[in-house]
């Protein structure tokens, strides 16, 4: 019974250590026209069917934008995520809501741009860090 408790508690451990390294591997940089410098965050991928979450935000941290990327609507190639593409939406802590479109680089990295309503251009990408 002790030995079987000992081997469950590895389990939980070794499925959440896995969990989170999917999370935290994952950065996201970008830049938006108005804003001097670059951003820079992590990225949160979706799950089963595409999309995910990125968070950014300036280098003192004033400016924080979270952007929400739906699942593809285009996926060129049957079974791969390369070349798929979709929208999303990135609401920053200034009160701006950017409309973005995003297309996969490859199974691990996506790279997106939007503007908010003003002209201000932003430009994204999250990708995973090995």
């Amino acid at each position: 019974r002790c030995l079987m408790n000992k081997l469950v508690f590895l389990w939980i451990v070794l499925v959440s250590a896995q969990l989170a390294a999917c999370a935290i591997g994952y950065q996201a940089h970008g830049s938006l026209s108005d804003v001097p410098g670059e951003m820079r965050g992590k990225g949160f991928p979706g799950n089963m069917t595409g999309g995910g979450r990125f968070a950014l935000a300036n280098r003192d941290g004033r400016l924080q934008c979270d952007g929400e990327l739906a699942a593809p609507d285009i996926s060129p190639v049957p079974g791969s995520c390369e070349g798929e593409t979709g929208k999303g939406v990135v609401r920053c802590s200034d009160g701006r809501t950017i409309p973005v479109r995003w297309s996969a680089i490859t199974c691990r990295s996506l790279h997106g741009n939007g503007e908010d309503n003003h002209g201000n251009r932003l430009i994204f990408r999250v990708d995973r860090r090995r």
